[in-house]
């Protein structure tokens, strides 16, 4: 996995990767981007260990909290029998720092979208975000986006229809959208309510949009000169 990172795969890549080969979490479940970048960031498979990285509050609300220098910490080294060598682990640190200023100094700004963090999938509960298809735009699992309908059995909600079904809702009155199977959407709004919507699919004639079709025209006049 770090050799992978190390050669330029990203973390998703390498999440497809590891569930291609069957491998499974420690969980034993399927490998996603956060659980990889969980693993290339944890610094105890070095062998090694930060204690005292939480703290409790008080003895009355026992809340544990993070310590950001709160109260000291500790570094123990040795305490165990390491998984990576610390060398690559830095150097895989490093990596991610370096990504990470990449993109931001691109200073592009992503759009927002009136559903956009709202749409949850009702099989796995990740969040739904926007995507352009050759077939129109649709709102889409991120599970099944990226590692497939074996992951997830979600369906993706045509952007058209999404608009069509929330239409008669103020935007500002939607709290959460949940996109099941079986073409329903749960859409609760600001007063607790749940309004339950269905859709029909179209047939693959009607979802065809003017340029699917000149392009399928222009094959087969290709194929007839042939």
């Amino acid at each position: 996995m770090y050799s992978l990172y190390l050669s330029g795969k990203g973390v998703e890549a390498i999440a497809k990767i590891l569930n291609a080969d069957g491998l499974k979490t420690r969980l034993n479940g399927q490998w996603s981007k956060s659980s990889v970048s969980s693993v290339l960031k944890n610094y105890s498979y070095t062998g090694n260990l930060i204690l005292q990285k939480t703290y409790r509050e008080n003895h009355l609300t026992k809340r544990t909290l993070k310590n950001d220098s709160v109260l000291p910490k500790y570094h123990a080294q040795g305490t165990h029998e390491p998984i990576i060598d610390i060398d690559t682990w830095n150097a895989v640190q490093k990596e991610f720092t370096r990504r990470a200023e990449k993109h931001a100094h691109r200073g592009v700004k992503q759009k927002s979208y009136p559903f956009t963090g709202i749409i949850t999938c009702g099989c796995c509960g990740k969040h739904y975000h926007r995507k352009v298809t050759h077939a129109g735009v649709v709102w889409i699992c991120d599970t099944y986006n990226h590692l497939g309908k074996d992951a997830c059995p979600s369906k993706a909600v045509p952007e058209p229809v999404l608009e069509r079904l929330a239409g008669d809702i103020a935007p500002s009155e939607i709290t959460a959208v949940r996109a099941e199977n079986g073409n329903r959407l749960v859409i609760t709004t600001a007063d607790g309510s749940e309004i339950v919507k269905r859709w029909q699919d179209r047939s693959r004639a009607e979802s065809w949009t003017p340029e699917m079709k000149e392009a399928a025209r222009q094959k087969a006049l290709a194929r007839s000169r042939a």
